[in-house]
């Protein structure tokens, strides 16, 4: 099973978990999904977005530790010119523009689900799934799909 996680999962425990239960689930969550990469039981994608995307946070530490996790992630979706013109069609659809390349990052590569803790995401996509081509879910949805099939 191919795995894309967005950019806010990726950043989820470096959160302040504390302030909401929901931030301190999804943290968990996460670790759990880490240890079904480790074990193979997942196939995680990272994206040149991702990377980019990482790249723009200020600080040092939490910058590095997500680098970092990018390294458990089996392959890499390069940009090109066909996942740029996806990402503007998903514009369209009403995504946010770095939420519509990392969407159609996960396009191109044909992954199952596409992992998010962005609500807006979820309901954008909600809206046009008949012209999306993964399945949207939270971090939670996704592990009651994965731990429960």
């Amino acid at each position: 099973m191919k795995v894309y996680l967005d950019n806010c999962v990726y950043n989820r425990p470096f959160d302040d978990l504390a302030s909401q239960p929901r931030m301190f689930f999804e943290a968990f969550a996460f670790y759990i999904i880490l240890k079904l990469a480790e074990q193979d039981k997942i196939h995680i994608v990272s994206s040149d977005a991702l990377i980019y995307e990482n790249e723009k946070i200020s600080d040092p530490l939490r910058k590095g530790r997500i680098r970092s996790l990018f390294d458990l992630s089996k392959s890499r979706i390069l940009l090109d010119e066909d996942i740029v013109r996806r990402a503007k069609e998903m514009i369209d659809m009403g995504f946010r523009p770095m939420d519509s390349l990392h969407l159609s990052c996960a396009e191109r590569y044909l992954v199952d689900y596409f992992v998010t803790c962005d609500d807006d995401i979820i309901k954008v996509a909600q809206r046009n799934a008949e012209r999306l081509h993964c399945k949207i879910v939270s971090l939670i949805d996704f592990l009651k799909e994965v731990l429960y099939a």
